[in-house]
């Protein structure tokens, strides 16, 4: 049928309702997004303090401590195991442990006795423990000089100790020597890697000695780290005392480590 000449078309524009999510768009998602990282990233954080050893976390809350302030708590970082219960006794075992955890207990034990025996040396040493074994580890003021490889005096009675343990429980042990950043050896070795490792050395020598014949040399491993693995952050003399020490890691003979 044919338009008239005086007609015009019609168009109709439909406009959609002013709805909430005209009103607000996609805002809201980018907010929600944001919250779930912040808590995902918070539980996260919570894990991680929470798988930290008690030690660990020693070590880690220096760095938010006032450096003047706390400088003078550095040497007690090293911190006792909080595994071991106060009236254990050696000898007895631990009801529902693993053999092989039975054995990691009775050493852990050995290790608490003997740093108990001097005043000092409890004050400057720790013991813990993982998956694998025990660790004790001691401020080289108890058996070193700053600089030097050569065993104090009074480090003796704390070697009988730990050859006392190799004696009596079926371990290996590792020793681990550390220096600070600051150590040169007083030009007797190239390096704190030489130093490290002649701490190690030391150590293990007295303990084949004493024990005379009666550990086999391949139970025993020394190995230096320099100032590779600072046991507290470094800043002042404090920290680098504390970061000098030698390690002594016991563990079965199965497992393999360094």
């Amino acid at each position: 049928m044919a338009k008239s000449k005086g007609s015009q078309n019609i168009i109709i524009i439909k406009k959609g309702g002013e709805g909430h999510a005209a009103h607000h768009g996609g805002s809201w998602k980018v907010a929600y997004a944001d919250f779930v990282t912040a808590m995902m990233a918070f539980f996260l954080l919570m894990w991680l303090i929470a798988a930290l050893k008690p030690q660990q976390k020693e070590s880690l809350s220096i760095v938010f401590k006032d450096v003047k302030k706390d400088a003078t708590q550095v040497t007690k970082q090293v911190v006792m195991a909080t595994f071991i219960p106060k009236d254990a006794k050696v000898g007895v075992a631990e009801m529902n442990l693993s053999e092989k955890d039975q054995l990691k207990y009775q050493v852990a034990l050995l290790v608490k006795e003997l740093l108990a025996k001097d005043q000092d040396l409890q004050n400057n040493s720790g013991i813990s423990s993982d998956n694998a074994g025990v660790l004790m580890q001691v401020n080289n003021s108890v058996m070193f000089a700053p600089n030097s490889a050569v065993l104090k005096p009074e480090a003796a009675k704390m070697l009988e100790g730990v050859t006392n343990i190799m004696l009596s429980q079926k371990v290996n042990l590792v020793i681990r020597g550390h220096t600070d950043d600051t150590e040169n050896g007083s030009g007797l070795y190239p390096s704190k890697w030489e130093l490290s490792a002649a701490r190690a050395a030391a150590c293990l020598r007295f303990i084949l000695a004493k024990g005379n014949g009666a550990i086999a040399a391949t139970r025993m491993r020394a190995a230096g780290y320099a100032d590779s693995r600072p046991l507290v952050p470094i800043f002042d003399d404090a920290s680098r005392s504390a970061n000098r020490r030698v390690e002594f890691y016991y563990h079965s003979p199965e497992t393999e480590t360094w």
